[in-house]
């Protein structure tokens, strides 16, 4: 099953869709740094290396890195990797 799910996402237009909101989380992340520091760094500084997670994961698939084993599959699921970044970017600008 997670390899079925993980090669559904294995099309050009989601890498790029990685690529850009990676990177648009990278820029919100320099540009708002204290914005940025008072959501996520504050009372959970966790949360923060929970968004660079997610960045990581949409990076990882944004350049085609193809992962095999399944375990790796599982961590780096980039479904995953879209709800992290989605939902830190709501929570960041809204």
């Amino acid at each position: 099953m997670i390899n079925s799910l993980y090669s559904l996402t294995r099309k050009g237009w989601l890498q790029a869709l990685s690529f850009i909101l990676a990177l648009g989380m990278f820029i919100a992340i320099l540009m708002y740094s204290n914005l940025f520091a008072h959501h996520f760094g504050g009372k959970i500084p966790y949360l923060a290396l929970f968004v660079f997670y997610g960045m990581a994961i949409l990076m990882i698939h944004a350049i085609g890195f193809d992962i095999k084993k399944t375990v790796w599959q599982c961590i780096f699921m980039p479904i995953l990797g879209y709800l992290i970044i989605l939902s830190a970017l709501i929570v960041l600008f809204y």
